[in-house]
């Protein structure tokens, strides 16, 4: 039998199970992602209520409405071919005349502009014109309703002038495929004869939008995403929501875009089109889909899409300098060691730091230390999910393998250190896993919203009964995790910042 997997036509034996057939054919697969698998297509199409006017200066598309005007005009339009346009004005452009059947009224009525109505001549439907609304108006036309409005092509109005001519008039046929289809994770599923089958999509990044390409390298570093809504017009995910991403472009989201919501309620949740939509200055579009659109509308809300980015980042951190100089040669990346330069010294910050410029300058400084001197870190996300988000986003571990805290009060005689947050987002930081009888060495501490010094991060260095790891009572401190201090090799009250990597256990 023969099957397409991924737009590749596979010849295979009947009753073969996917998991087979991906293994023959060496197709790669990302355990528990959906797989879409199309079983029928059937081309249809249909007439929508909209009308395509060609005129020899361009061609404009007018919206009919449901109403006694919208009707008539779809029984008649056809005689309003090879009329001309009788006048035009500031205010609107007249075309015909012909003759209909239209009931006559003297009423006043108030046009927005690209409305479409008729206009009967001395109030007479012998000479009815077709009537483009320019700009806002009050008149008695002849006629109680609009026609319809004009959707597309609006600048071709500009262009008409009295004489031009009305070329045709056609309704607008649509053509669509509906599509019999299913998803599934299960790969002992066995395909049958002519099925299309979509294991992943492809997203081609904006190179322009070098915050929102970050944002996304993050949000895909595992290969997949997650849908967490389903809409006709999209599908999103909110597992970065409430990050923070700069506004860079704006522009028409087109079927096909991939967009980061830049302000207002959702920020940091990233889009997929499947229709058209409006410019918004609250989304970037940072990229579009390439491959995958079947796929796409095949989602369903908590499915988990396999998807592969281009281009790929150029992130380094965590990395060896020797490891890192490979994979930057290998794209083309002329690196640049600083701090330590051993081959075996961790990479805990880069220069440019967005992938979108190393592209552009094709170099980049790549800063090592030890790799004994990186602290890691265990976080209670499950007891502190809301506390734990806000220090991943402080010290860059929501989208870098290594974070940083900047060092803003350590000394030897006391038995914490304390490290500078952020204002703003500590706002939100509600009370959670509070200390109860006592606060732990090398537990990790949040000042909550219940205290001044809000969003404050520290260490405890000693066991205390009394105050958590910033210094506040046990209820103004969220414990977040801690640190194997045994295990920490550097002296805090020596350094101005230092580096982390969140481990799991």
């Amino acid at each position: 039998m023969l099957i397409e997997i991924d737009g590749k036509k596979i010849e295979t034996k009947d009753g073969t199970s996917l998991h087979q057939i991906f293994s023959d054919h060496k197709i790669p697969y990302l355990k528990g992602s959906t797989i879409g698998i199309i079983k029928k297509e059937t081309e249809q199409s249909k007439y929508l209520n909209e009308f395509l006017i060609r005129t020899n200066k361009g061609s404009f598309v007018i919206k009919v409405h449901n109403t006694e005007e919208g009707k008539i005009f779809s029984d008649i339009s056809k005689e309003f071919v090879n009329k001309n346009v009788r006048w035009k004005t500031s205010t609107l452009i007249a075309l015909g005349s012909v003759q209909s059947n239209l009931n006559v009224t003297k009423d006043e009525k108030t046009y927005d502009p690209w409305d479409v109505f008729f206009t009967l001549a001395g109030f007479d439907n012998n000479t009815t014109y077709l009537t483009l609304s320019k700009k806002t108006h009050k008149g008695a036309y002849g006629t109680k309703n609009t026609v319809g409005k004009v959707t597309q092509g609006r600048h071709v109005l500009a262009l008409i002038e009295e004489g031009d001519k009305i070329i045709s008039v056609s309704p607008v046929e649509v053509f669509s495929i509906e599509r019999d289809f299913e998803t599934i994770k299960d790969l002992n599923y066995i395909p049958k004869n002519g099925e299309k089958i979509f294991t992943h999509i492809k997203i081609k990044l904006n190179q322009n939008t070098p915050m929102a390409m970050e944002h996304l390298f993050s949000l895909t570093k595992d290969n997949y995403i997650l849908i967490d809504d389903v809409t006709e017009s999209y599908v999103s995910t909110e597992v970065l929501k409430g990050f923070d991403v700069e506004a860079e472009n704006s522009a028409l989201r087109k079927k096909n875009s991939v967009t980061v919501r830049t302000e207002g309620k959702g920020t940091g949740t990233v889009y997929i089109y499947k229709k058209d939509r409006i410019t918004t200055p609250h989304h970037s579009v940072a990229g579009e889909l390439v491959f995958g659109t079947e796929l796409l509308e095949m989602l369903r809300k908590d499915d988990k899409v396999s998807v592969n980015i281009s281009p790929q980042s150029l992130s380094v951190l965590g990395l060896t300098q020797k490891d890192a100089e490979e994979k930057l040669k290998s794209e083309g990346v002329t690196p640049e060691r600083l701090g330590d330069t051993s081959d075996s010294a961790i990479i805990v910050e880069q220069d440019p730091p967005f992938t979108a410029d190393i592209l552009k300058t094709k170099t980049v400084k790549t800063i090592g230390i030890d790799k004994n001197n990186i602290i890691e870190i265990e976080l209670y996300e499950e007891l502190a999910p809301i506390t734990v988000k806000y220090f991943r986003k402080i010290t860059g571990l929501v989208n870098k393998p290594i974070g940083k805290l900047d060092i803003q009060f350590a000394h030897p005689t006391v038995p914490l250190v304390a490290f500078e947050g952020g204002g703003v987002e500590a706002g939100a930081l509600i009370p959670e896993n509070m200390p109860v009888e006592s606060s732990k060495r090398g537990e990790v501490g949040v000042t909550n919203m219940s205290r001044q010094h809000k969003g404050l991060i520290g260490i405890r260095l000693k066991d205390d009964n009394a105050y958590g790891p910033t210094g506040e009572e046990f209820d103004g401190t969220n414990i977040i995790g801690k640190i194997d201090l045994d295990k920490v090799k550097i002296d805090f009250n020596k350094e101005q910042v230092i580096y982390l990597k969140e481990i799991k256990k």
